[in-house]
């Protein structure tokens, strides 16, 4: 029995024929799976990740723009304890990798640090409130002292922010601390929500004076709403105490 090879060396023709057919068949697989990707690679446009981690969400898309890149913000933020709200968290891909030109990169904004209301204190020992605090993530700040004749010497009249207010992990929170007994002093009210009128009129028929008046723009309240004052209310004062009021505009 003849060999292939030995029946095709007796027909030169056709030997040639199955030779240029493998030949090309070889060259074909050559060029599709190794110079193609190769030219390919050279022809297609590389770029660096910039770095835009931290950067405002206005400034990390300008970014990617200049770069030749184009960017996809995730549906959600998140909360970080580094950077600040409505800023870049994170980056994928991460900065420094290779990537095609037009590569989406995907960005998550922060929320930046996480929000907590600050405990009811009031009537619990600086030790009670030091730990409620350290619970949401907050600090204690400063011990300040206050006369209040219901509330035992030592024992928390209120936090400053005030039980309720919303603040960010992280943030101090100072105490007043009660004296005992009021020794004559007066309790401040709270004035909060009055006009400027009947909030003068308070103060005056309790023996205090007014002090210092500043305004703040806002929307949502009438002219002259009083928004703040400064000594807080449930402090018990002297006679004749400046009474600083911020009101609307």
């Amino acid at each position: 029995m003849k060999t292939p090879l030995k029946f095709l060396s007796q027909k030169p023709l056709l030997f040639a024929v199955v030779f240029w057919v493998l030949s090309l068949s070889v060259i074909a697989v050559v060029v599709n799976w190794i110079a193609l990707p190769i030219i390919a690679g050279h022809l297609v446009t590389k770029l660096e990740v910039p770095n835009v981690t931290g950067l405002s969400a206005e400034d990390a898309e300008a970014n990617l723009i200049k770069a030749g890149l184009s960017f996809k913000w995730a549906d959600s933020a998140k909360y970080s304890a580094v950077v600040p709200a409505k800023h870049t968290l994170l980056q994928i891909p991460a900065a420094g990798r290779t990537v095609k030109e037009n590569r989406t990169i995907f960005l998550t904004l922060s929320k930046g640090k996480q929000e907590v209301k600050v405990p009811a204190t009031r009537g619990q020992s600086i030790r009670q409130v030091e730990i409620s605090l350290q619970r949401l993530g907050l600090i204690l700040g400063k011990n300040i002292e206050g006369a209040h004749s219901g509330i035992p010497r030592g024992a928390v009249i209120r936090t400053e922010p005030d039980s309720g207010a919303v603040v960010r992990i992280g943030d101090k929170v100072n105490i007043v601390v009660s004296s005992g007994n009021s020794n004559g002093k007066i309790l401040l009210p709270n004035l909060r929500e009055m006009s400027l009128e009947k909030a003068q009129a308070a103060i005056d028929s309790l023996g205090f004076s007014v002090g210092e008046i500043s305004s703040m723009p806002i929307d949502d309240k009438l002219p002259n709403t009083v928004l703040e004052h400064n000594p807080k209310s449930g402090e018990y004062l002297d006679a004749g105490t400046k009474i600083n009021l911020v009101v609307a505009e």
